[in-house]
């Protein structure tokens, strides 16, 4: 009969222990809930880059690099050569077709002056036979006369046609030579690699006698603008997240305060990968809500920076 009291006895405390440490458990998580609704401020991953991305220039031919104009740190203008490719072979088209051009326009010109010369000797073949054709008809001057004056104008006449077609044909060439002409020009235009932007040369990858290739990008250039800081934030605070909140910017692991900010862009979607990842593989099941923060105080931090962007979310929770 003792045995039997001592069980149920036991019994009775498992259940109540069990009931216990389940209330424990759900008062735990409702803690839990309550603190993630009390967070005002989310913390991301970010980079600095420009307002309008770094960009990468690379050549549209292929080539051997002959000068080297600017350098690293170097503000450059819209149009300003940065390097040059060897052009020799170009330089020697462009010539030879000018030489070409210029020939084709003093022909032109011979062309149009033998027309000039035979109009005038047409219209005189004319008006003679017109004479001739006159005093004929009044008897002061023989048919063969006349026959010769015909066979005289129609030899001016056929010239001056050949001559004028001549002049058509030559002006054509001259036409083919200028197209020739320009293509040399931009196919030696194309050796000149020149910025495509306002800003300032970040890094030239290439050295003299290197070789460039169409598919490798060769000089970094950071436009003209304002600096921004594109940041990852986690997926659990993503929608907590709107432009215009307050932003920090700090070294990784620092809690001292690099510039400030504004969030001024957050896209309307969520990655399956963070872009700032060292390891392969790291949180490939985690997703994140890209966000863009205005600087204020740019002037400490280097492009390219990984960097912690804390962001004040602490107006939501007021609403």
């Amino acid at each position: 009969m003792k045995q039997c009291f001592y069980l149920s006895l036991l019994l009775f405390i498992s259940i109540v222990s069990s009931c216990g440490n389940k209330e424990v458990k759900e008062q735990n998580a409702a803690d839990k809930l309550k603190d993630s609704s009390a967070v005002n401020q989310v913390v991301g991953i970010g980079k600095i880059e420009p307002e309008n991305d770094i960009i990468q220039l690379s050549s549209p031919v292929n080539g051997i690099v002959h000068k080297i104009l600017k350098n690293e740190n170097d503000s450059v203008n819209k149009g300003t050569p940065i390097l040059e490719l060897d052009h020799e072979l170009e330089d020697g088209k462009v010539k030879q077709l000018a030489g070409e051009v210029n020939t084709q326009v003093n022909q032109i010109k011979v062309d149009e002056a033998s027309v000039g010369e035979y109009e005038a000797k047409y219209n005189n073949a004319v008006a003679e036979l017109q004479r001739l054709q006159r005093l004929l008809a009044k008897g002061a001057e023989t048919q063969q006369a006349v026959d010769d004056a015909t066979a005289n104008m129609k030899s001016f006449q056929s010239n001056f046609k050949r001559l004028q077609a001549s002049v058509t044909v030559s002006k054509s060439k001259l036409m083919q030579s200028k197209a020739a002409f320009q293509v040399a020009e931009i196919e030696r235009e194309q050796k000149i690699i020149k910025s495509p932007v306002d800003g300032k040369i970040l890094e030239i990858s290439t050295l003299i006698g290197g070789s460039i290739d169409t598919r490798q990008s060769f000089v970094q250039i950071s436009p003209e603008g304002k600096t921004i800081a594109v940041c990852e934030v986690d997926e659990l605070y993503a929608d907590k997240v709107s432009i215009g909140q307050k932003a920090w910017i700090r070294n990784v692991g620092s809690l001292d305060t690099l510039s400030s900010g504004t969030v001024y862009q957050a896209l309307s979607f969520l990655k399956k990968k963070s872009l700032f990842t060292d390891q392969s593989g790291e949180k490939e099941d985690r997703r994140v809500r890209t966000i863009k923060i205005m600087l204020d105080q740019p002037d400490k931090l280097l492009l390219n920076a990984r960097v912690e962007c804390v962001i004040d979310i602490s107006g939501n929770l007021k609403k």
